[in-house]
């Protein structure tokens, strides 16, 4: 006897959804065909990832008032005791909250509730902040909101697919399969790749232009004044629904076309190519994620990008438009919850009055329950509590010890022994292994909840395991916490309950989703394309151009770029696909990809230790011949023991605040 569950998958913004089958001999995991958003594929992470869930998993919490002390084991009473007591009897700016978009989205909801409403701080901030925050911030300065403007179904119609800032091949595999189906039932679409390294999505599409890094917005600059020159802009459209564009062409014209191309490591008669493309009625799909996110200038390189299907009236089915990437399986649910420092449920902001009141009123809270301030981001967290201005630190789901910018700086900070922290997962991460206190927690597999991915499906997230005895689910140690401090508001029997309240609130927003009903939920908000009849969600209605400052940064002599990235196989930190032999096979360790003619002048064969160093540190890794642009280097992010952002210094995008995790300068020495 099997049983068959349909849930979702834990790891990239695809979002798949999965059929697990049940039985005696263990789980074995499908793609749902019934799925309209994925379509009964999924790759290799889900499949092999059943195979550890049971490994090093924490059963009981553990607790020590001091750091330097060993944890001891107590009871869950004591631990919801211990807890609480440290929130009731800290000031409310001294607390900070840090959470995941791997929570479900009831999950999310949950803590979003207890911290912006009950103890009335937003101080709080999402690992989205290091993946998401500029295309978010470039999404409501374009269209007036967050939220992907298109769907995976404007693949199977493209007639280009422009891929810049990504290697779906790695990040994204049941997009990339689904980007070469088309390439496979029509050859004549062409996929053309943006990015420094000639990476396996380069490898398979039928132009790779290995730019510079940091050139982004030179390139969007260019093209975009070209394209203008040529007369391939849609003036009607531009008229019709835009503001803006006058100022948008006068910063891109700045810099002659040709010169700006030379100064991208780029030849004219490539860039030739995609003005061609976008003056042609050819239906162009535009996908990038962190090569342009994680970005001193983040923001500007999406808004850049942007420009160029807003001045070519492709932000709809028949001509195309610009698809964001999300990097994590919910950080569209907890976006939509407001689990960023400036967010409220609904695609609410705390800085606008009728928002706060909206879910005060909800909440059945006193009127000014929900502080105006908008909350300070993870890093400036960090360097709060290295100011002893913060002393409480509670992390849910995500390992920040080996995700943040500037490990040393990091770890100083988590092992202040003025600073409480508190670390919600299901192993012992990294992070866990400097706390004072561990909550053990449900896994994938082992709760219920709903997620929403990239092209904002929402899909139910089902058990088909129970957890083990002692792990509770997050959903279940918030509702604790919040009791223990005397709150009402927190008495759900199940997630329905947690979804239906939620629910209500997103009626007449954007992310609207509060007609589905939770046991069936399989929810496309906002139609297939946002903004299809060209009303957009600004205050005027209209899409907004905005003027991108050209940006080449110099790489001086004796230095590389050094670039971050993912593996294939392995997630995140590696808590979990780290234990599990099939999904490690050729990734057991990190490497320095580098060219081979770079290489040879320093007389290093593959294989060979080389050290890459600057001011933050160094690592020592094995060397591996790739193609890039020169004076390049990528290595993989997330290995423990090699953990590549040592070398990656905290720098943030002025208006996302995201850091610039995708690149560092590096000297490479032999040993």
């Amino acid at each position: 006897m099997s049983d068959l569950i349909s849930t979702g998958c834990p790891f990239c913004g695809t979002g798949c959804a999965l059929s697990v089958e049940c039985t005696d001999k263990g789980y074995k995991v499908k793609g749902d065909k019934t799925s309209p958003s994925t379509q009964g594929d999924l790759c290799f992470k889900p499949i092999q990832m059943a195979k550890g869930l049971d490994t090093n998993r924490l059963t009981t919490p553990l607790y020590r008032s001091r750091k330097t002390d060993p944890f001891r084991e107590i009871s869950w009473e004591e631990a919801i005791c211990v807890l609480a007591d440290q929130i009731k009897s800290l000031p409310r700016e001294s607390l900070y909250f840090y959470l995941s978009g791997q929570l479900l989205t009831e999950e999310s909801y949950l803590f979003t509730k207890l911290i912006k409403g009950y103890l009335g701080t937003n101080n709080v901030d999402a690992n989205s902040r290091l993946c998401m925050a500029s295309a978010v911030v470039a999404h409501k300065m374009a269209f007036g909101s967050d939220g992907a403007v298109g769907s995976y179904a404007d693949i199977d119609d493209a007639d280009v697919i422009l891929i810049s800032g990504s290697n779906p091949a790695w990040a994204h595999p049941i997009i990339h399969r689904r980007i070469m189906a088309r390439k496979k039932s029509h050859p004549e679409t062409q996929i053309i790749v943006i990015d420094p390294i000639r990476t396996e999505s380069a490898e398979k599409a039928d132009l790779w232009l290995g730019l510079r890094s940091g050139s982004d917005t030179m390139l969007y600059n260019a093209l975009l004044s070209e394209i203008h020159t040529r007369g391939g802009c849609d003036n009607d459209f531009i008229a019709r629904s835009c503001e803006g564009f006058a100022k948008a062409i006068d910063a891109a014209q700045a810099i002659p076309y040709a010169k700006a191309i030379e100064s991208c490591g780029l030849s004219t008669r490539e860039a030739d190519i995609l003005v061609d493309l976008f003056t042609s009625d050819k239906k162009i799909l535009g996908l990038w994620c962190q090569g342009l996110n994680q970005a001193i200038d983040g923001v500007m390189r999406n808004l850049g990008f942007i420009n160029l299907f807003l001045a070519t009236g492709r932000v709809n089915a028949q001509k195309g438009l610009p698809f964001s990437l999300t990097g994590q399986p919910n950080a569209m649910g907890g976006r939509e919850v407001g689990y960023l420092s400036n967010g409220l449920p609904g695609y609410r902001d705390v800085r606008n009055p009728q928002h706060r009141n909206e879910c005060e009123h909800h909440w059945n809270l006193p009127a000014e329950s929900i502080s105006s301030d908008v909350g300070i981001t993870i890093t400036d967290a960090i360097d709060s509590i290295l100011q002893e201005e913060l002393r409480f630190l509670w992390v849910a789901c995500t390992n920040p010890l080996l995700t943040l910018p500037d490990i040393s700086k990091t770890r100083s900070a988590l092992v202040q022994n003025d600073l409480f922290l508190v670390v919600q997962d299901c192993v012992l991460s990294e992070t866990a292994t400097l706390a004072n206190l561990v909550l053990p927690s449900a896994a994938w597999g082992e709760k219920e909840g709903s997620m929403t991915n990239s092209e904002r499906f929402i899909k139910r997230v089902r058990a088909f395991k129970p957890a083990p005895n002692g792990a509770k689910s997050d959903s279940d140690i918030v509702c604790a916490i919040a009791k223990a401090l005397g709150f009402t508001g927190f008495d759900f029997t199940d997630t329905v309950e947690i979804y239906d309240e939620y629910k209500a609130l997103t009626e007449k927003r954007l992310c609207d989703q509060s007609t589905q009903e939770y046991e069936s939920l399989s929810y496309q908000w906002g139609g297939e394309r946002l903004y299809a009849d060209e009303v957009f969600a600004t205050a005027s209605h209209k899409a907004q151009f905005h003027p991108i400052l050209s940006c080449v940064p110099e790489i001086n002599e004796g230095e590389f770029v050094l670039l971050t990235g993912r593996t294939k196989k392995q997630w995140h930190t590696m808590t979990r696909t780290g234990e599990v032999a099939e999904l490690l096979k050729d990734e057991e360790e990190a490497y320095i990809l580098i060219n081979e003619s770079e290489a040879n002048e320093k007389a290093l064969k593959e294989g060979d230790i080389a050290v890459i160093s600057n001011s933050l540190g160094s690592l020592e890794l094995p060397i591996r011949f790739g193609i890039l642009a020169p004076h390049h280097l990528f290595a993989p992010f997330g290995y423990p023991k090699t953990p590549i952002n040592t070398l990656v210094p905290t720098i943030n995008d002025p208006f996302s605040f995201q850091s610039a995790l995708k690149s560092a300068h590096v000297r490479l020495e032999i040993p």
